[in-house]
């Protein structure tokens, strides 16, 4: 260290500038500090290189091995808190509310009859919350609940109606402290999504395989991260190394393991609770991953309100000073006509504020869309609002694509030939290379079934002009020839399908009988060269799904592009008969088969009937059109991400089956909503009736008012199952759920 420029001169001449950022040295204390990156050089590494010149040295602290590096360089977001909901019954309510029974002790009478006073002390001990936020409302010109309270309380005492008083400030103090009680659950289950987004990542050096713990925001695509048992997985990604299980239940709602293994997706947020390390090589960043799409549909589900809760606010903002007004007139008029009606009108204009509250009607609505939302989310189906909750109970007819909807969109080649002079080899090779910058399953399906013979996307051969033909097919320039590749619609259009011989036309029409997808390919110069057909499997559950929903008198539709015969072999295998089988459809005719259908409902629906809405179900990048325009659209989780962003319900796992609960659910929802609203107005009616009858008291409105809050609020809840429910139905299916492990390129 007496020699401190020297070292620093070594170490900058062994070392890479793009390595060591700075190199500082206390003589005095004798210490090294070398900023560096952990990527490149580590800590031992520069250790050795200080011993090559026998400088003898230890390790006092390595950043680049608890991720001290990247924690100072990056910005580490603000770890977002969970809201809990509790509801706290404070000290002064408590009291509160001990001072009013010993006030009602006065009505025996006697004796008993000074207790009235103790009354006071009810209210003084109850009454400054409500005070204070009634004077912060009335502060912005507006006029709420607090305020009828107040003015209710305030009005009661003058008529030295002291224990009328203190009940009116405590069961309006307690209700919100049970009302809390009764939808903290159903809140909590939805803010408690937020916690599943991974905090951590353990990054492995791609130099020295060293881990390295980061934010899991800072972890770039393409990044190895190691996932141990019990932990999360920071980003969606493919497993490249382990066997293990992978719990999936916080975003598809199924708490049976999943087996993983190398070349298997796995979505960021979900836990490895097998008994083997994963390596994953992510695939998208934290932001990008299926959880933080979860996270951020469920937030934009609980600010979407419907129509319904719009127009109970409406009525609310109405009904309340129309009231409010008669109330005024009441306590006001009446003394004109003597002392004694002037009494008794006030204590009946009290009464009416008390009614006037339209806290049963407001919260009937949300707390219902609250407690679904949760109950769906439990079930790994994100709902986009209680717009959309409503709109399914009152769906009449469903279009599903086909591809990756009702079948599961994994594709294998069945039949291929060569139809032309050239090998069957060389044509399998353009076909290749046709298919190689395609995303369609069909295209993994063709390049692994060229696989299986042997056949590698060739090299010598140069693809220009790659474009895609919506609805047909592909095309391109191989080596300055235009080759196209697609469905038979464009080579009738191309003119190419009447020069093939009848004989390849019938295999074609045989293999679209058996249900395949059936495709061509041609060369410029040399017609159809070539032609093949894949098969996709239908999912095991969607004959029993498309059966309950028509048992629900829900008219069920399928669009495909495929030819007619393949598509009513589908469509045969899942209960449906022609008619309800749209086949040879483009992406333009899907929208209009929407549009035309959502414009029909419209011009029949009439005020004294239901809604009848269409809802359409896909996957693919060419199903959102459709979607947007449906009345509620259902993305497949597996599907595009522009289908899921244009749809109003994704289902987390693809299971059609939790279609059948969204209809259920949806259904429920309408149903309760009007059993709250009419409850509410109905015992409103009924306490009113009772008190221009003069057969009522201030403190019996109050209680029917909380009670009606409290019971609209129980009967919304009634929709979130219980986690033992929830627990019960898992147990339903086996233990342990397969993936397909095999690995796509």
């Amino acid at each position: 260290f007496e020699k401190a420029d020297s070292v620093e001169g070594f170490l900058r001449t062994e070392i890479p500038d793009d390595h060591m950022k700075t190199v500082e040295i206390d003589s005095v204390k004798k210490i090294l500090t070398v900023h560096h990156n952990p990527y490149y050089l580590t800590a031992s590494s520069i250790k050795k290189h200080l011993e090559s010149t026998a400088i003898k040295s230890s390790l006092l602290s390595d950043g680049g091995a608890d991720g001290m590096w990247a924690l100072s360089q990056m910005s580490e977001p603000v770890e977002e808190i969970l809201e809990q909901h509790r509801a706290i019954v404070r000290w002064n309510i408590i009291l509160s509310g001990i001072c009013w029974m010993l006030s009602m002790l006065s009505y025996i009478g006697g004796k008993w009859i000074y207790l009235k006073y103790v009354g006071l002390l009810s209210v003084a001990f109850g009454l400054p919350p409500i005070a204070l936020k009634a004077y912060r409302t009335l502060r912005r010109l507006h006029f709420d609940v607090n305020c009828m309270m107040l003015f209710a309380t305030v009005g009661a005492v003058a008529l030295q109606e002291f224990t009328e008083a203190a009940a009116v400030t405590f069961l309006f103090s307690i209700s919100e402290a049970l009302e809390s009680i009764a939808t903290s659950r159903a809140r909590n289950a939805l803010s408690a999504i937020v916690q599943l987004r991974p905090d951590r990542a353990s990054v492995i050096n791609p130099i020295t395989k060293q881990i390295v713990v980061l934010p899991a925001s800072a972890v770039p695509i393409g990044t190895l991260v190691s996932v141990k048992t019990g932990d999360k997985v920071p980003c969606d990604g493919c497993v490249v190394e382990g066997q293990s299980t992978v719990d999936e239940s916080n975003l598809t709602g199924e708490s049976i393991p999943v087996k993983k293994g190398p070349g298997s997706m796995v979505s960021g947020g979900t836990t490895n609770n097998g008994a083997t390390q994963l390596v994953v090589q992510t695939t998208a960043t934290a932001d990008q991953s299926a959880v933080a799409k979860l996270i951020r549909l469920v937030e934009e589900a609980q600010t979407n309100r419907s129509e319904t809760e719009k127009l109970v606010d409406r009525f609310a903002a109405v009904y309340t000073p129309i009231v409010l007004l008669a109330a005024l007139c009441m306590c006001t008029i009446p003394w004109a006509f003597g002392n004694e009606k002037g009494r008794a009108w006030v204590m009946t204009g009290l009464i009416t504020i008390v009614i006037a509250c339209p806290c049963a009607l407001i919260i009937s609505t949300p707390v219902t869309y609250v407690a679904a939302l949760a109950a769906a989310a439990q079930r790994g189906i994100v709902i986009k609002g209680g717009a959309y909750l409503e709109a399914m109970g009152s769906v009449k007819e469903i279009a599903f694509d086909k591809t990756g909807t009702l079948t599961e969109g994994v594709f294998a080649l069945l039949h291929f030939e060569s139809v032309s002079s050239r090998s069957r080899k060389e044509v399998l090779e353009y076909l290749t290379l046709m298919e190689s910058p395609a995303s369609h399953p069909l295209s993994h399906a063709i390049i692994k079934g060229a696989a299986n013979e042997q056949v590698k996307i060739p090299k010598d051969l140069s693809l220009q002009n790659h474009t895609l033909l919506p609805g047909e097919g592909i095309a391109a320039d191989i080596d300055g020839k235009k080759v196209h590749v697609g469905n038979i619609r464009l080579f009738k259009r191309l003119g190419y399908y009447d020069e093939l011989s009848k004989t390849n036309r019938d295999t074609v029409e045989e293999w679209a009988q058996s249900g395949g997808t059936v495709g061509l390919i041609s060369i410029e110069g040399e017609g159809i060269t070539g032609m093949f057909s894949v098969t996709d499997k239908v999912r095991d559950e969607s004959k029993s799904v498309v059966a309950a929903l028509k048992e629900r008198g829900i008219s069920i539709k399928m669009l495909t592009g495929d030819l007619t015969p393949a598509a009513l072999c589908i469509g045969k295998q899942i209960g449906l008969s022609s008619e309800d089988v749209k086949s040879q459809l483009l992406p333009e005719d899907k929208v209009e088969f929407i549009a035309n259908a959502v414009q029909v409902n419209k011009k029949q629906k009439r005020w004294w009937k239901s809604t009848r809405n269409v809802m359409m179900v896909g996957d693919g990048v060419n199903d959102a059109p459709a979607l947007a325009l449906a009345d509620v659209s259902v993305a497949m989780g597996e599907g595009a991400a522009l289908a899921m962003e244009a749809s109003d319900v994704t289902l987390m796992d693809s299971n059609l089956e939790k279609l059948v609960y969204m209809t259920q659910l949806g259904r429920r929802v309408i149903r309760t909503i009007v059993e709250n609203v009419t409850f509410s107005l109905v015992t409103k009616a009924i306490v009113m009736g009772f008190a221009f009858a003069g057969r009522a008291s201030l403190w019996a409105a109050i209680v029917s008012d909380v009670g009606a809050m409290l019971l609209v609020t129980l009967n919304g809840m009634k929709l979130l199952p219980s986690s033992r429910k929830v627990r019960e139905n898992d147990l339903l299916v086996s233990p342990v759920r397969e993936e397909n492990c095999e690995h796509v390129v």
